[in-house]
Order: C-alpha cells, then structure tokens, then sequence
C-alpha cells in the first residue's frame, strides 16, 4: 500500500536540518516528496516556477538507484529540475569501492560511492553541494538512515551526522533525512532528533 499523495511540507530555513520519520518510501514516493519540498521553498520565494533555480535539489540514496529515481522524477513529476544531483550509494565497483566517482547525465550529475565507505558518503555530498551557485539554498533529501544505522550502528550514525549535517548547514542548504518508522525503536529515533533542528512525523495514510 502506498500514499496517494505526498506529505504536506512547511517551509524550513537554509541550513536547517529535519528529521523525517516515516515508513519506507519506493521512488516514485520519495521523488513525490522531494517535489513538494522543493515546490514548498519556490511559494515560500514567490509564486514563480523561475524561483526553482535558486534551489537546486541533491537526493542522497541507498535504497533506490540513480537510474531508479530519474525514472520516477520522470513518470511522477515530469519535468526534470534545471540543477539536479543524486548522490547514488553503493553504485561503484570493487575497485572505486573505497572512492566516489561522478559523471554528468542530461538530467543530473550523478555521484556514486561504496555502501561501507561513510567518510566517501560526506565527500560525495560535500561534492555535490558544491557543484552549485553560492547564491542559491539547495535542498538535500537523503534516503535513507535505516541502511546505515543496520550495517553501522547508531555509534558511528550520530557521528556520521553530526559531521555531515554541519557541512551541510555551512552550504547553506536544507537537509531531510529519513529514517524507517517501522524498523527503529523510539529510543533510536528519539537519540537522533538532537542532531536535528525539526522532525516530520508522518504514515502511510497521511
């Protein structure tokens, strides 16, 4: 079963960080979110589709390919965002395993590292915030915690964050990071919120 429709999403100022706390989502799920994100910040501008440029978009995933989520930006949304980037983890070869590696598409630059490489992770989005304009507010939906806190532990996850999410505030952009509802315990999720300066809480009928 999957929600018709995405969450409703306040605006959140750059360089905040929010913690979304959900069920998992398929592509076309997390696309769909993205969107209304970024859709969120452009009325929040002004009622202008021009506005877009001034948030580019940077989905960090591990559940869904790159390949993946430009095939749901295409069927759910239409039209690709003018600066787009996906950072895609676990994309690489053994032998790129413990290194990024980027190439530029017609519809996102595309920046790839290995699932057991968490300091190539922060590079890649240090990377891939920087590929835009200093003028602009970028928005970053990373997809997902669940992934990491599995293989990692919740130790090294809060200091993967708290690097991370700091990097990402100094570059001015706004960080979503989802986390699986129904796999964590509320103890897990309740240690991360600290990092993070809102939660989004929402189910599978919201």
């Amino acid at each position: 079963m999957t929600r018709g429709h995405p969450p409703d999403i306040d605006q959140h100022d750059p360089g905040s960080s929010v913690l979304v706390v959900s069920p998992s989502m398929d592509a076309s799920e997390t696309v769909a979110t993205v969107d209304a994100i970024q859709r969120a910040g452009i009325d929040a501008d002004a009622d202008s589709d021009a506005d877009a440029d001034r948030h580019p978009i940077v989905v960090v995933s591990r559940a869904h390919t790159a390949e993946a989520i430009l095939e749901g930006w295409r069927n759910t949304v239409g039209t690709f965002p003018t600066d787009f980037g996906i950072v895609s983890i676990g994309e690489v070869t053994r032998s790129v395993a413990t290194g990024t590696a980027a190439m530029t598409l017609p519809q996102a630059n595309i920046f790839t590292v290995g699932s057991e490489d968490v300091t190539g992770i922060g590079i890649a989005i240090g990377e891939a915030l920087a590929h835009y304009r200093e003028d602009t507010t970028p928005v970053l939906w990373f997809e997902s915690l669940t992934p990491l806190l599995e293989e990692k532990g919740l130790e090294m996850t809060f200091r993967f964050l708290h690097v991370t999410l700091e990097e990402i505030r100094q570059a001015n952009a706004t960080a979503y990071v989802h986390i699986d509802s129904s796999v964590h315990d509320d103890q897990t999720i309740t240690t991360l919120t600290h990092l993070f300066d809102d939660v989004l809480e929402f189910g599978r009928n919201d």
